[in-house]
């Protein structure tokens, strides 16, 4: 009698009004998300010519494993590679942040924070935080909510998020696979976000650059 009703005042099927209202959420969500992307805009703008999320994920875990061996730390490794894979932008000097930069940002991070180990959260976690940061737009909860989204799929493949925990176990065996979860899942998080621009932006100029820096 409900549904003979619903249809009667809508044309629709109870299924179909559903599906309506799911189509309708879909587009204030993406409305609101584009506004938050309007109005706080990442410091950096992610480009990549990679057109898919796989691709991305290939790219990025290309970048880390073409770094090991060089002594980088675990923090810095995550950072430098999502940083390779989406671009830090180019001053009329060069990038805004070189490598030697980013490592230096970031390497006090790994093993805990100066390899203390024991309480402290993993480092390769933390590097890509720290990028997340960089690429991320909107605002603080927004930015929030992302980090966390990280945050659980890391403890929930090593079980923990503690360098103390993970190095007790593995020592440094398992260091790789805490470093390719932690910026494929930044990676995931800045595409599913619409963060990421899959058409390359040339900051090379210095129109470009000077835009940038206004924001």
């Amino acid at each position: 009698m409900k549904a003979d009703l619903l249809i009667a005042l809508t044309g629709f099927l109870p299924a179909q009004v559903q599906a309506v209202d799911i189509k309708a959420d879909t587009v204030r969500l993406a409305a609101h998300a584009d506004s938050l992307r309007r109005t706080s805009p990442s410091i950096f703008q992610a480009t990549s010519r990679h057109h898919s999320l796989d691709s991305l994920k290939a790219e990025v875990k290309r970048q880390l494993e073409s770094r090991y061996g060089q002594h980088y730390g675990c923090a810095s490794l995550s950072l430098t590679a999502i940083c390779a894979t989406l671009g830090v932008p180019q001053g009329p000097e060069g990038p805004l942040f070189t490598e030697k930069q980013l490592r230096g940002m970031s390497d006090s991070f790994s093993g805990g924070i100066g390899h203390t180990f024991d309480q402290g959260t993993c480092g390769a976690l933390s590097g890509a935080i720290m990028a997340l940061g960089f690429y991320a737009s909107g605002d603080k909860p927004h930015h929030q909510k992302m980090a966390a989204e990280v945050f659980e799929a890391f403890n929930k493949q090593e079980g923990t998020v503690k360098c103390g925990d993970i190095y007790g176990k593995y020592h440094f065996d398992r260091c790789d696979g805490c470093n390719l979860c932690a910026i494929q899942k930044v990676i995931e998080v800045l595409y599913k976000n619409g963060d990421i621009q899959t058409s390359t932006v040339d900051f090379n100029s210095k129109t470009a650059y000077d835009a940038k820096s206004r924001n």
